[in-house]
């Protein structure tokens, strides 16, 4: 797996061994979450990754109150997933 800024064929390589592997693969381009539609929307495909359903009020409230970086709000879903788990409730804001 190889990130860049551009697609393979768009890049400096000078190497043509290189260059041929890069390009041989699969290309997806990736863009950043940019709305809170489409955070929420990750984060309830996380928490349905771990078995637990994330009601929407909830996972607005995540969104609004808590960090803004995507791979935090994942580890706040993981903590409430755990916290949930042991206290044996459900998710919801007052949790």
């Amino acid at each position: 797996m190889i990130a860049a800024s551009a697609s393979p064929r768009q890049l400096n390589v000078v190497l043509p061994d290189l260059a041929s592997r890069l390009t041989w693969g699969v290309t997806f381009h990736v863009h950043p979450l940019d709305d809170d539609d489409e955070r929420l929307a990750a984060l309830k495909l996380r928490a349905s990754v771990r078995g637990m359903q994330l009601p929407d009020d909830v996972g607005r409230y995540i969104l609004h109150r808590g960090p803004r970086e995507l791979g935090e709000l994942c580890r706040a879903v993981e903590i409430l997933d755990k916290a949930s788990l042991s206290a044996k409730r459900k998710l919801t804001i007052p949790l």
